[in-house]
C-alpha cells in the first residue's frame, strides 16, 4: 500500500490540466468531473430550467414533473477523437474512436386530477473521455532513466536489477542512470524515445428520482443515484540506442561473457481503477409566467470509494543481446475521495411560436475535492507508521488540490424549435473554464439535435457534440543535480466529437 502511495505521489506520465492522471491530484479531479450525457435528448441541452427528455434529470431532477407524457428509453454513443501532439519538436497526429451503451430510462407520468407526478429511473453515461498518445522523438537532453535513479522512485529497485540504472562507479554507493555512469567517456548523448500512451474514462450513474408540483407553478423533485466508474491507465514507454552511440561496454564481462551495453529500456505500467459512490440532487422549478421557467438545483457533496490495481515493469536489452526480463512490482490500495457539490441555476423561455431558450451556469469548487488515504486504517491493515506516513501524503495532497484547483463556473446554453410536423431541431454552446490555475486550457462545445416522430409511440432522437481544447501532457518529470524540476511535456490540440441515438417509446 505504501509502495502504491509512493507511486502515485512521486510518477507523473500524462496529464489533463497541465497534471498527471495517476497523481492522486489528478485522480480526485478526474472522478468528480461530469462532462456527458448518455440521453441523446438531454446531451445537447441544458436542464436546469427545462424539460430536455431523460437525462435531464441529472441537471435538476425537478423538471421532471414538466414531462408530457411515459416513455422509455435506450441509447447509445460514439466518440471520435483526433488529437495533434507536440513532443521535443516533433508532430503527430492520434485518431480514434469507440461506441458504447449510454442509456436505459423509464419516465412515468402518475395520473393525477390536478398538478404533475412524475417518477422514473435507469442507467445514464455522465462522463467519457478517451485519451491516446503516441511520441517518436529524439531526446538530447535526458531519459526516463533519470527518473529511476531518483531515490523516492518506485522504479529505483527494479531498474537497478535490469540494469537501466547503475553505481555512478566502482567507488560510489550513488545510483546514477546508466546512460550518465562516470565510465561514459561523453557523458550523456541523447536517446530515441517511443510511447504508447492511451488513458480512458468511463462514469455512469444508476438513479432514481421523482417530481412534483407541490402548488401551482412551483415544482420540486429528488433524484438518488449509484455512481460508478473506472480510469484506465496504459503507458509503454521505450527507449532504444538506435545508432549505438552507447559503446563503452560499461556492463561489465560476466563469467565468459564480454563487457557489453545497453540497447534499451522499456517501462510498462498498468493501472486500472474501479470507484463508486451514491449521489443525491434536489432541485425545484418555478413558472412565474407561462412562457418562462427559472430552475436552481444542487448536487450534494459525495464520497467517492475507489481501488486500484497496478503493475509496472522495466525490461532491457544490451548489446550482446542478453535481456533482463520481468522486472515488477504490482498491487492493490483502497482510498476515497469527497467530491464537491454542484450549484446550478438556470432560466428558459419556452414556447414561443415554436422557439424556446435555455441558459444556466453551474457553480463547482474543485479547490474543495478532499482525498482519505488512510481508508485501510479502519480495517486494521496498515501499522501505526504507515498510517503515519499516508496520513502526511494525504495532508500534502489535499494541499495541494486546494491551492492548484479553481472554483469554476460552467456556462450552457440551447435554443430549439419544433416544426409542424413535430421534427424539432436543437443547437447548443457551452464553456467548462480551465480548472487548474497555472494551465488553464479552456473547453468549449458545440452541439446539435434532432428529434423526430417515427410513429405515434415511437420517435428518435440524434445528437451530436464537437469539443475543441487545448491541453498539455507530463511524460515524465524528476529533480536533476541542482535539485532542478525537469518537465518532458506533450502539447495537445484535441478536437472530439459525440454522435449520440436514442429511442423514445411512448405509453
Amino acid at each position: 500500500m505504501l509502495l502504491m502511495a509512493a507511486l502515485f505521489l512521486s510518477v507523473s506520465s500524462i496529464a489533463q490540466d497541465g497534471e498527471s492522471p495517476i497523481s492522486y491530484k489528478s485522480l480526485a479531479i478526474q472522478t468528480s468531473i461530469q462532462n456527458s450525457n448518455g440521453d441523446a435528448s438531454s446531451a445537447a441541452t441544458t436542464s436546469v430550467s427545462s424539460f430536455n427528455g431523460f437525462g435531464s434529470f441529472i441537471d435538476n431532477p425537478a423538471v421532471m414533473a414538466l414531462a408530457d407524457g411515459s416513455f422509455y428509453t435506450i441509447g447509445w454513443i460514439n466518440q471520435s477523437n483526433k488529437q495533434t501532439n507536440g513532443y521535443l519538436g516533433t508532430l503527430n497526429t492520434s485518431e480514434f474512436s469507440n461506441t458504447t451503451f449510454s442509456n436505459l430510462g423509464l419516465v412515468y407520468k402518475v395520473p393525477t386530477e390536478r398538478g404533475s407526478f412524475v417518477l422514473g429511473g435507469g442507467y445514464n453515461l455522465i462522463s467519457k473521455n478517451s485519451d491516446e498518445v503516441f511520441l517518436d522523438a529524439f531526446n538530447s537532453g535526458n531519459t526516463i532513466t533519470d527518473l529511476f535513479k531518483q531515490a523516492d522512485s518506485d522504479y529505483n529497485g527494479i531498474a537497478f536489477d535490469a540494469f537501466a540504472t547503475n553505481f555512478r562507479n566502482d567507488m560510489s554507493d550513488e545510483i546514477e542512470s546508466i546512460f550518465r555512469v562516470d565510465d561514459r567517456a561523453n557523458g550523456f548523448q541523447g536517446i530515441d524515445q517511443f510511447a504508447d500512451i492511451s488513458n480512458h474514462k468511463t462514469i455512469g450513474e444508476i438513479s432514481v428520482f421523482a417530481s412534483t408540483e407541490i402548488q401551482k407553478n412551483l415544482f420540486v423533485g429528488l433524484s438518488l443515484g449509484l455512481l460508478t466508474g473506472t480510469v484506465r491507465y496504459d503507458r509503454n514507454f521505450e527507449e532504444v540506442d538506435s545508432e549505438d552511440i552507447y559503446s563503452d561496454d560499461v556492463i561489465p564481462a560476466d563469467g565468459g561473457n564480454p563487457a557489453t551495453d545497453i540497447f534499451s529500456v522499456k517501462l510498462t505500467d498498468d493501472i486500472n481503477t474501479d470507484f463508486y459512490a451514491f449521489l443525491g440532487r434536489g432541485g425545484v422549478i418555478f413558472k412565474p409566467y407561462s412562457f418562462l421557467n427559472l430552475g436552481a438545483s444542487i448536487t450534494l457533496p459525495s464520497r467517492m470509494f475507489i481501488t486500484e490495481n497496478y503493475f509496472s515493469n522495466i525490461d532491457t536489452e544490451l548489446d550482446d543481446f542478453t535481456a533482463f526480463l520481468d522486472n515488477s512490482f504490482s498491487g492493490e490500495f483502497d482510498y476515497s475521495v469527497t467530491r464537491p457539490a454542484e450549484f446550478k441555476i438556470g432560466a428558459s423561455l419556452v414556447n414561443l411560436s415554436g422557439f424556446s431558450l435555455s441558459a444556466s451556469a453551474e457553480y463547482i469548487d474543485y479547490g474543495s475535492t478532499k482525498i482519505d488515504l488512510t481508508l485501510n486504517s479502519v480495517t486494521g491493515d496498515l501499522s501505526p507508521s504507515d498510517i503515519a506516513l499516508l496520513a502526511e501524503d494525504e495532508s500534502l495532497t489535499n494541499g495541494a488540490i486546494e491551492s492548484d484547483f479553481l472554483a469554476v463556473i460552467n456556462f450552457r446554453s440551447h435554443a430549439s424549435y419544433v416544426l409542424s410536423n413535430g421534427v424539432k431541431l436543437t443547437a447548443g454552446y457551452a464553456l467548462y473554464p480551465g480548472k487548474e490555475k497555472t494551465f488553464q486550457f479552456d473547453q468549449s462545445v458545440y452541439s446539435g439535435a434532432v428529434s423526430f416522430p417515427i410513429s405515434p409511440q415511437i420517435s428518435l432522437d440524434i445528437s451530436g457534440q464537437y469539443l475543441s481544447q487545448s491541453d498539455r501532457s507530463i511524460v515524465y518529470e524528476f529533480e536533476n543535480d541542482l535539485n532542478q524540476l525537469i518537465q518532458n511535456s506533450i502539447s495537445k490540440d484535441i478536437e472530439r466529437i459525440n454522435i449520440i441515438a436514442g429511442v423514445k417509446f411512448h405509453f
